[in-house]
Formats: C-alpha cells, sequence, structure tokens
C-alpha cells in the first residue's frame, strides 16, 4: 500500500480536524494510496468497528456512485458506522440516502418538485436574505464568533426546506449534532431545545426520545438506529400529516410533494 497503517487511519479520527482539514494527507494518498483499507480504530467510549476501504480519487469515486450493482448503497447501509443489529439495517434502508435503482429513483423523483430551477432561485434568493440579516445583526459589534452564525444558515435552510416551525428548529440542531457529531462528546448527547417554546408536534417528538443512551453491554446506541431516530421519524411523519390536513397549505404541497417516509409507506 505504501503507507503506514497508523497514518491511513488518521482520516477516521475526529483528533485529526480539529484544526481543519487535512488536505496535504488526502493529497499524498491520492499519489500513493488511493483505495487503502482504513482499520476504523477505537474512539473514546465508541468501540472499534470492521473497518472499510477508502476511496480518494474523483474518477474513482464517480465510478463507484454509477455503480450500484456493484457498491450498493442497500445491501449495509452508507455510514461509515454500520447499524449495529439486521433491525437497525432495515430501518436504515427506509432512507433515500440508502437505496439502491430503482427504490432511490422513485424517491428521488418524488421530492425532485422541491427543486425545480424555480424552487431553487427562491430559495437561493430566501438563503441570500438570511445571511445578509445574521451579518447584520452582529455588524454593530465589530467582531463576532462566527460558528454560532455559520451554523444557523444552513439549519434554517433545511427547516425552510421541509417546513419545520421556527420553534421547533433546535429539535434539528440538536439531531444534527447527535448524528453527525456521535464521537464528539460535546455534541453526542446535544439536547438544547426547551420544550415549552416548541410547538405541539415538537413535543410529540421528544415524547418518543430513548430514556437509554446505551446498550445492554454498555456501548452507545448508534445514532442512527431505530431507537435513536425514531424522535425525527415520529416529527417527518406528523408534519407530513398537518401538511394534508391543512388547507391553507396546498399550494406548498404542490411544490413539495410529500415527505419522504410517508411517500415511502404508500410503496
Amino acid at each position: 500500500m505504501g503507507f503506514d497503517q497508523a497514518r491511513v487511519n488518521r482520516i477516521f479520527r475526529p483528533e485529526t480536524y480539529a484544526q481543519g482539514v487535512p488536505y496535504g494527507l488526502f493529497r499524498e494518498l491520492r499519489a500513493q494510496a488511493p483505495v487503502c483499507w482504513v482499520e476504523e480504530p477505537a474512539v473514546g467510549e465508541w468501540p472499534a468497528g470492521p473497518g472499510y476501504w477508502a476511496v480518494l480519487r474523483h474518477a474513482d469515486v464517480k465510478q463507484v456512485l454509477r455503480s450500484p450493482e456493484d457498491f450498493s448503497s442497500h445491501l449495509g447501509g452508507t455510514q461509515i458506522r454500520d447499524p449495529d443489529t439486521p433491525a437497525d439495517l432495515e430501518f436504515a434502508r427506509a432512507m433515500m440516502l440508502n437505496q439502491d435503482p430503482p427504490d432511490h429513483s422513485r424517491l428521488r423523483r418524488a421530492v425532485a418538485a422541491a427543486f425545480t430551477p424555480r424552487a431553487l432561485h427562491e430559495l437561493t434568493t430566501a438563503i441570500e436574505e438570511r445571511a445578509a440579516e445574521l451579518l447584520r445583526a452582529v455588524r454593530h459589534l465589530g467582531e463576532a464568533d462566527f460558528v454560532p452564525i455559520a451554523a444557523d444558515l444552513p439549519v434554517w435552510t433545511l427547516a425552510r426546506i421541509l417546513g419545520v416551525p421556527e420553534q421547533d428548529r433546535q429539535l434539528l440542531v440538536d439531531w444534527s449534532n447527535r448524528v453527525i457529531g456521535y464521537q464528539d462528546p460535546d455534541h453526542a448527547r446535544s439536547s438544547t431545545a426547551d420544550p415549552s417554546r416548541l410547538t405541539d408536534m415538537g413535543r410529540s417528538a421528544l415524547v418518543h426520545r430513548p430514556t437509554a443512551l446505551t446498550t445492554r453491554g454498555g456501548h452507545p446506541l448508534n445514532p442512527r438506529s431505530r431507537v435513536r431516530l425514531r424522535p425525527r421519524a415520529r416529527r417527518t411523519a406528523t408534519t407530513g400529516q398537518h401538511r394534508r390536513a391543512d388547507a391553507g397549505s396546498r399550494a406548498e404541497g404542490r411544490r413539495v410533494r410529500d415527505d419522504v417516509l410517508p411517500v415511502r409507506s404508500r410503496r
């Protein structure tokens, strides 16, 4: 392979990215080991995983993405950390990201109406206005911590696309932190949403929040397991029900035809 395994494993370790993306390391790997085995070592309270192949060159990545018959998203899911149980794998396969054609193609068609050129133009304009609003709010200070400013925009954008009310947006922050930052102690148990400020739909999602965050063996629950994702699934399904029941949302319903989970359930 031409590279020390411990050096290759650095691309998996969170501390590698504490000071930014290690572009130099990736450049070296692309030149000397463009397809390399990563051992997936233990990180904090998370046990070691079975390992995975990292594909690092653009042309090779394109080939993988275009060859679902050889490189399946459905077979084991797309996340580096494998589901803990067969039931969790089956649950993960309900997500569009973890599907191969024709299922993936069917769901892409179902949500395509939300991403027409006209809809994207409207969304772009709204994002630019939101960004300007965020900067105006701190301009008079002369300086500001940019992290919360930068963190607001993607969550605000997702909330707008998904139709999440402003009162419930902090739920998206918490859920994103737990799923994406599960190896970071500061994010793995993120719970910043104030229940008193949530809508009824938001509070109904919290009812399904798991009380235990570890397995019987003492390991953390996979953030993408059925148990950990239940509040998000409940919130998505409830949003879809409210949209369909609200006659005033019909115009929006023509643009965003349905939520992914309800669409899948009609198969």
